[in-house]
């Protein structure tokens, strides 16, 4: 993963950030262990107005940390 990805910019929005997305996906996989991640996107995307890349950037991020299987 190029580090291009995990970076903010001063023209993007923060809360589509790979970092933000990824603290939200976990702290939603906390209270609701189970969840399918169609669910969890459609409740991040409502709230953060995300869109699908950001969401697979940040499971993907997750994952290279070990964070979720």
């Amino acid at each position: 993963m190029e580090t291009r990805y995990i970076k903010t910019h001063r023209s993007r929005d923060l809360k589509r950030s790979t970092l933000v997305v990824a603290k939200e996906i976990l702290k939603r996989l906390e209270k609701q262990s189970g969840t399918k991640m169609g669910t969890l996107y459609e409740e991040i995307k409502k709230q953060n107005n995300i869109q699908e890349m950001d969401f697979v950037y940040a499971l993907n991020f997750l994952y290279i940390l070990g964070q979720i299987r």
